[in-house]
């Protein structure tokens, strides 16, 4: 549900966990975008489209990372 996605999303931000960040070049004609690949709190792994406005981040979608956007944000995030 959207409210479930909207909760996991906001999620991503608060935690300590790495976040990969992303400026979206193909969808950034009219205003910035950006995406990012976190973790829930529950280990869900996440992609996130958003946009900056007046200092407030507008989430665009949240899904469930791909098989490949996994394994980026896995490799990428080893401590």
């Amino acid at each position: 549900s959207t409210r479930k996605e909207s909760s996991a999303a906001s999620d991503v931000y608060k935690r300590q966990e790495p976040l990969l960040l992303y400026y979206d070049e193909r969808h950034s004609l009219c205003e910035e975008r950006y995406y990012v690949l976190g973790s829930t709190d529950d280990g869900r792994k996440l992609m996130i489209v958003f946009v900056e406005r007046e200092k407030l981040i507008r989430v665009i979608s949240a899904r469930d990372t791909s098989k490949k956007e996994r394994e980026v944000y896995e490799k990428n995030t080893k401590i």
